[in-house]
């Protein structure tokens, strides 16, 4: 039995936001994540505590700088949003709640007044933007501490974040530098003196195409100019070199500023993840004498995987819009070659914006891991939207459009191989994506990673396709849950969802689902309602009943056929809260409630008008002919579960996965028979189990599965928690 983060943080009187990082941490046993949501044993305890005070400094919301570029006194919605990083959906719920003061005109905000309350945020007065998690508004420094494997230098790093409160763009070049200079002495290159760094000049070693890569990585900088006290700890510290290791790269990514990484979308690879990518890569393609290109590249730590997998540097080719990055990258290939030329350095890793201005030439094999939730400015937007397929005014997703301009940079038949998350092969927003993956490559393998990159809660796959097919997926290696298998015959794949998290008899089962005779859906077929969004539950709700309360149920609360007792009121005020659902969908006189997050669908019934929130959703089915009972029975069985789990892998139950299910249109009598069940199931005082097999199995028959496919699916579901007995 499994608890929320939300749960786990009211069982242990802690914040959601602590109960992730003891999450993380690995400090809450059994706690799983999955999907991008943590699943907490319902009897873990809670941790003693360990934390250190932070050295990294709080609330520092580099963004609104921007306020004071602002030479109006007037400020529009869209530009309080950029400098608040939020949503004009938010903002409108916010102005409606009364947290945002909009002007007398009902259009544009006082400068003063958001002055003011930029202020108070920095100060920690209000807390708005701490309490939702406002990525992009807040800075610092991580250790990412998964991308090396040497302990001694991810413990030199560590101490740099311990003794540095703030660090400049040019303190930190100036470390990197120190540490490529000790990495090239210990890799056999002669520095003249250690001190000539500290003194400005240029001559410090012996060879001069590493002194133009130092000068590059310096830039304008007279270091003979500038006070070093600040990082004094750093340049006295001596990194190790280990071969085939990013140990520049990991000390930029971890000492760089934290928001500039989330809103360029830069999550750097870890080194189990970048070899999983070649390994796979070398199982369809011969890498010896082959092009290959990293299109973001960040520091190199692909190429340099290559590297170590025999490719020749003269090979590799890389390209980063990050200007540091690129310079690191070309020290990290000099220090693995040091008979390599400027003059290749230069041209064989290049600093731009790749999706704009890229190589001419094409490659055998594309690689790496495209940016994440890159933030675009309005120029960009308007260059991509003309040039680019996936591009989209609104929502528009980097990994899409660098899956469009790989597909573009390859030889016919090259492959290319991406790090990407989970979201692609299901998501409604990616679908324009999938459509040219389908059109133009065959699968080649697919590894799901789970969560691969730490502090990031988003799961990812690594896609291997090959240019110049059409949706093939015959000889596709699949890497799921430590388990690997080969699809041995072409699956019909749509751009509509990729299901790769099968093998050939789980695809079978799958697909005489999808075919069952008289199907029915609920799209365009049923109401869907979001639960309450109050805005502010520690407000609103109470465990104490008094005059005008009433009972409101979360996720937590729903069982199949079932909804415990619970001490959580409400007095329904729906201009009070920040999200509602109409009236009537609460008030229903019979309607379906479903947790929004858990392992398998987890539907319940309820004639008693009972209001709940946004964890635990509402359905209303209006299939004509159909009764709510028989679509509860479907939605609750084997087979939805199933039907869902295959087809998106996710914990989320979200509306067009329940829209997606075929259901067997079948006779009253039919209907009434399985009714009789699920009442007997609904009012039954004892274990309900042997009574839901029992229904399972009758609906299992409806959809004409084979003993075998039965099994199969009994046995892909024997490990999720059913939901079945409350606790």
């Amino acid at each position: 039995m499994y608890i929320s983060v939300s749960n786990a943080a009211e069982k242990f009187n802690i914040s959601k936001r602590r109960v992730q990082l003891l999450c993380e941490q690995g400090r809450i046993e059994g706690a799983n994540r999955m999907s991008g949501v943590w699943l907490i044993p319902a009897n873990a305890q809670k941790p003693t505590d360990a934390r250190r005070k932070s050295t990294v400094p709080e609330n520092q919301l580099s963004l609104f700088d921007d306020l004071y570029k602002i030479e109006a006194e007037k400020l529009s919605i869209t530009q309080v949003c950029e400098l608040l990083s939020i949503s004009q959906a938010t903002a409108k719920n916010w102005i409606r709640l009364g947290k945002l003061k909009i002007g007398s005109d009902g259009e544009t905000f006082d400068k003063k007044y958001i002055e003011t309350l930029i202020s108070e945020i920095k100060s920690g007065k209000d807390n708005r933007l701490k309490s939702r998690r406002n990525k992009k508004s807040v800075s610092g420094k991580v250790l990412y501490k998964d991308y090396i494997k040497n302990n001694h230098n991810r413990e030199i790093v560590e101490s740099i974040l311990n003794s540095c409160d703030q660090m400049t763009e040019d303190e930190l070049r100036v470390i990197l530098a120190n540490f490529a200079i000790q990495l090239y002495r210990q890799s056999g290159g002669i520095v003249v003196s250690d001190n000539l760094l500290l003194e400005g000049k240029s001559d410090i070693t012996s060879n001069d195409v590493f002194n133009s890569l130092i000068k590059d990585l310096l830039g304008n900088i007279d270091v003979s100019q500038i006070t070093l006290t600040n990082i004094q700890t750093a340049l006295n510290s001596k990194v190790q070199l280990v071969p085939l290791e990013d140990t520049l790269g990991f000390a930029y990514i971890s000492l760089r500023d934290l928001s500039h990484r989330k809103q360029t979308g830069a999550y750097y690879t870890p080194e189990k993840t970048v070899n999983t990518l070649i390994s796979n890569l070398k199982k369809c393609v011969n890498t010896q004498n082959k092009t290959l290109c990293d299109p973001c590249c960040g520091t190199g730590n692909f190429l340099i995987g290559l590297v170590g997998n025999g490719v020749e540097i003269e090979k590799l080719y890389g390209q980063d819009i990050d200007e540091i990055s690129i310079l690191i990258t070309r020290i990290n290939m000099f220090l693995l070659d040091n008979t390599l030329t400027k003059e290749q350095l230069y041209s064989q890793f290049v600093c731009g914006d790749t999706l704009s201005n890229t190589f001419s030439r094409k490659f055998t094999v594309v690689l790496g891991n495209p940016p994440w939730g890159y933030d675009f400015s309005k120029e960009e937007t308007a260059y991509l939207t003309t040039n680019y397929i996936t591009a989209k005014n609104k929502g528009m997703e980097s990994y899409d459009l660098f899956i469009e301009k790989g597909m573009s940079m390859l030889e016919e038949s090259g492959y290319l191989a991406y790090v990407l998350p989970e979201a692609i092969l299901s998501v409604n927003s990616h679908q324009q994506a999938r459509e040219l993956i389908v059109k133009n490559t065959a699968f080649k393998f697919v590894s799901y990673l789970g969560n691969a990159f730490s502090g990031v809660q988003c799961p990812a796959i690594i896609l291997g396709i090959q240019k110049g097919y059409h949706g093939e997926t015959k000889g596709c290696r699949i890497e799921l849950n430590n388990e690997e298998f080969i699809i041995n015959a072409n699956r019909d794949v749509d751009a509509t969802s990729f299901s790769f998290n099968m093998c050939d008899e789980e695809y079978d089962c799958l697909r005489v689902i999808s075919s069952v005779q008289n199907a029915k859906y609920l799209a365009n077929n049923a109401r869907f309602a979001l639960g309450i969004v109050t805005g502010n539950n520690k407000e609103y709700i109470t465990n104490e009943k008094s005059d005008g309360m009433e009972v409101i149920l979360k996720g937590s609360d729903i069982f199949r056929y079932a909804m415990k007792q619970t001490d959580n009121y409400i007095r329904f005020a729906p201009e009070n809260f920040q999200q509602v659902a109409p009236t009537e969908m609460y008030r229903a006189e019979e309607k379906l409630l479903y947790r929004f997050i858990a392992e398998v669908p987890v539907f319940t019934y309820d004639n008693q008008q009972t209001l709940s929130l946004n964890s635990c959703n509402i359905l209303i089915p209006q299939i004509e002919g159909m009764n709510i009972k028989y679509v509860l029975a479907i939605l609750n069985s084997s087979v939805a579960a199933y039907f869902i789990n295959k087809k998106y892998n996710s914990v989320k139950l979200l509306r067009s996965h329940i829209e997606s299910l075929p259901i067997p249109m079948v006779s009253a009598k039919k209907q009434n028979g399985i009714i009789k069940k699920v009442d007997h199931i609904m009012n039954s005082n004892e274990s309900i189990s042997g009574l839901y097999e029992e229904l399972d199995n009758e609906i299992m028959e409806l959809y004409s599965l084979s003993i075998g496919q039965k099994d199969t699916i009994r046995k892909a579901l024997q490990r999720k928690n059913q939901f079945l007995n409350i606790q």
